[in-house]
């Protein structure tokens, strides 16, 4: 799956964070507006979308952004962080921490002040060790961690940082295969190297097909994390290295599946075949999960993300309500609408036989390959409001 897909993604899927009232401790920082100010110097001070009550040290203008240092908790005490005019707010608070003064991280700590995360003493210990010797793809592994409210720990972290690997999936367990191969393996990594070298096959786009493959790779997850895991401890140097690298990548995905209050969100990649082609499969499920805990087929959304031998970088965006399927195909090739028009009516066919109807098929073309904001159209089930 391209990278930059991939950060749009979860780019995108930060509405699904809900904000939560802010906590603070002595020698934090954060990043308000002064909506009002009252004859005992006290303000009301909007942190993202909550107003807070806090005494001033420093003199403000109502209607002006500061950043703060929390001087005291109860009652909470503000003072503004003292800075040169010569550097910019992000500037100021990466000085105060001591991150590296660097692009990546002057635009993580804008994007921070912008959403209003606080910037707490201990969270900023771990993010300057992480940047030390980081660049893009640790500033984007951290800004994930907040976006999706997941602890800031290392093994997290650098699941994060392996999710972007550029590498497609399938070709890092080939080669981590033949790397094993060359050890003349025996037991746990005889047993990875048969593991890594299976592939599934899609040979139906039909819901229940589609479905039985999520779950029985769900099923396997935990299974294979293990192998990995017991791999990692018997393999020397370089192989060792590598495995880790595969158990981080897998380990995000799971950390980005959720299922809350008998809603179920999805995360996984596998490598796949369509027909010979081999690629990797990205597959974002929304939905509710039955009473029998399987997925409710009949209503939910889902997005595919592929790379295919003739279309290449493709997003096939699913909508089923009711058991009636809308689809929308993102994808720049020339005449590409041509070919679902041909396919459609054997599509309508397979469907009808599942028990599905289908309404439309609409062909989009990326925007800068930002999918056109697909990821964030809202959708309904029932009345409760989804967005991916």
């Amino acid at each position: 799956m391209n990278v930059q897909w991939l950060r749009t993604l979860f780019d995108d899927a930060q509405t699904i964070r809900l904000p939560k009232a802010p906590t603070f401790h002595v020698g934090d920082i954060i990043y308000g507006k002064i909506e009002k100010i009252t004859e005992d110097r006290t303000a009301l001070v909007r942190i993202g979308s909550h107003t807070l009550t806090a005494e001033l040290q420093s003199p403000v203008k109502e209607g002006e952004t500061y950043t703060f240092h929390v001087q005291k908790t109860s009652p909470l005490e503000l003072k503004i962080l003292q800075h040169t005019a010569k550097l910019t707010d992000e500037e100021s608070v990466s000085r105060y921490f001591r991150l590296p003064m660097n692009e990546q991280t002057k635009a993580l700590v804008r994007w921070m002040m912008d959403e209003s995360f606080t910037f707490k003493k201990h969270d900023m210990s771990l993010i300057r060790q992480w940047l030390q010797t980081g660049g893009k793809k640790e500033a984007q592994a951290i800004k994930w961690l907040f976006m999706h409210d997941l602890p800031l720990r290392d093994d997290i972290f650098r699941a994060f940082v392996a999710l972007q690997d550029d590498r497609p999936l399938y070709e890092q367990q080939l080669t981590l295969a033949m790397m094993i191969d060359r050890f003349h393996p025996k037991g746990t990594l005889a047993k990875l190297s048969s593991y890594l070298r299976h592939m599934p096959t899609l040979s139906s786009f039909s819901p229940e097909h589609i479905q039985q493959l999520l779950e029985e790779t769900m099923k396997q997850q935990d299974e294979w994390l293990v192998l990995l895991q017991t791999a990692a401890e018997e393999a020397p140097g370089e192989l060792k290295t590598e495995i880790i690298s595969l158990l981080d990548r897998v380990k995000a995905y799971q950390l980005l599946s959720t299922n809350n209050d008998s809603l179920q969100h999805i995360f996984t990649q596998f490598p796949l075949f369509i027909g010979t082609h081999a690629t990797d499969v990205t597959i974002q499920w929304r939905g509710k999960q039955r009473e029998n805990g399987k997925m409710d087929t009949d209503y939910c959304r889902i997005l595919f993300y592929l790379t295919l031998a003739t279309l290449k970088e493709t997003i096939v965006d699913v909508h089923i309500q009711q058991r009636i399927v809308h689809i929308s195909i993102i994808n720049d090739t020339p005449r590409v609408e041509l070919y679902a028009s041909a396919l459609e009516p054997s599509l309508k066919e397979k469907l009808a036989e599942h028990g599905y109807t289908l309404s439309s098929i609409s062909v989009k073309t990326p925007m800068n390959k930002r999918s056109d904001r697909l990821l964030v159209e809202p959708f309904s089930y029932k009345g409760v409001d989804y967005r991916i």
